[in-house]
């Protein structure tokens, strides 16, 4: 696809995603809902932009979904590396458009106010944060234009940090704050225009105006939470931040490239067996999750590389290694690494009766770095 294509299509998806919004966060099937019903999503929604909203430890717990993201995803996958930067610099304009937004019908009073309105712009930090473009989206908000969709940004980026920590690194939440203090400042330079002669954009300006600076606190409160949650995970044993957000970029990565939802799911049953591990059992079970888990994603990923080389489709663990390796996927190195890997995952979490808790963390930790180092190799050559 050209880009000139990409970037008509993609103005359809946002001006969709302005009408009808798509996204949003909701509970894996692995979560028990009953244990969960507290943080439920629907009472989630009316703890938005308070700054008594935790942000929460365990970044899985709830899955971000939605339709439009996956179309953009798509879209983007489907250009040339040389053509991705512009599209996402496009989609990234509609921050500083002060008409990214579509008034829903109410009350004069209300027009404005982010609740009577719906926006196309929360869609765009999901998006530029989760395909690696975090410096691009950061920029973007410094130089935003107030209006009702610049507070649906802010919401969903409070949102995003108080769910799911781990998209920023500890040094992105020390930039953050600047970018925020420009919207402030944008903010209060307000002051200094015309009071408009219209009635609805008066009452759209007093509503930016009293509901954005309150909204840039809470951000900020969620960045300072986030950064000591990082201190924390660095200092106290059985933690570790980074390899958490490498977790959540390998599942964004098996969703982008196309693996199935069964696998997915496995990963996720992996990792909640690991988190709530309350016997040796427990642990065994997580590590048998994994095995299957490197398996399976080793034998899909052939799925895909027969659609570009074709040859006989490899159905089993060992042919499934030398395939890739033929087929450039993997060295001989790396295919050696897997096969070793695979087989210390099996001795120590399938044979013996129970696993000790150190087997379980290291094998937990090197299935999700192993994995992210393939799945990007996957990503560069093009298979999905």
């Amino acid at each position: 696809m050209n880009l000139r294509d990409a970037l008509e299509r993609a103005g359809r998806i946002l001006d969709e995603e302005r009408m009808d919004p798509t996204v949003g966060y909701e509970m894996p099937s692995t979560v028990s809902r009953t244990a969960a019903t507290p943080a439920h999503p629907v009472s989630l929604m009316y703890q938005r932009g308070r700054q008594s909203r935790g942000v929460r430890e365990d970044p899985e717990q709830f899955q971000f979904k939605s339709t439009n993201f996956d179309l953009l995803c798509a879209l983007l996958d489907q250009l040339s590396e040389q053509d991705r930067p512009a599209l996402c610099a496009s989609l990234s304009s509609r921050v500083l458009n002060a008409r990214s937004y579509h008034p829903k019908p109410g009350p004069v009073l209300n027009a404005g106010s982010w609740r009577q309105c719906s926006s196309e712009l929360p869609l765009l930090p999901e998006f530029l944060v989760r395909r690696g473009e975090k410096r691009l989206f950061i920029r973007a908000l410094a130089q935003a234009s107030p209006s009702p969709g610049l507070t649906l940004l802010l919401l969903q980026l409070e949102e995003m940090i108080t769910l799911n920590f781990t998209l920023f690194s500890d040094e992105e939440y020390a930039q953050l704050p600047n970018a925020i203090a420009s919207v402030t400042q944008i903010i209060a330079d307000l002051e200094k225009r015309p009071r408009p002669t219209s009635t609805i954009e008066s009452n759209t300006i007093h509503h930016v105006r009293r509901e954005v600076p309150e909204l840039c606190d809470s951000v900020n409160e969620k960045c300072r939470k986030a950064r000591y949650l990082y201190v924390k995970g660095s200092l106290l044993p059985g933690m570790n931040r980074e390899v958490n957000q490498d977790k959540s970029t390998v599942r964004t990565f098996l969703e982008r490239l196309g693996f199935t939802r069964l696998l997915i799911e496995s990963l996720d049953e992996a990792e909640r067996l690991y988190r709530t591990a309350a016997t040796p059992f427990d642990q065994k079970s997580s590590m048998g999750h994994l095995r299957s888990f490197l398996e399976e994603l080793h034998l899909q990923a052939c799925t895909a590389a027969h659609k570009k080389f074709g040859g006989r489709l490899p159905t089993k663990w060992g042919e499934a290694l030398r395939y890739l390796r033929d087929h450039n996927a993997l060295t001989s190195t790396e295919e050696q690494f897997a096969a070793s890997f695979y087989t210390l995952i099996s001795d120590t979490g399938v044979h013996p009766l129970v696993a000790e808790r150190e087997y379980a963390r290291l094998m937990r930790n090197m299935s999700i770095e192993y994995g992210l180092l393939f799945l990007t190799k996957l990503d560069k050559l093009g298979l999905n």
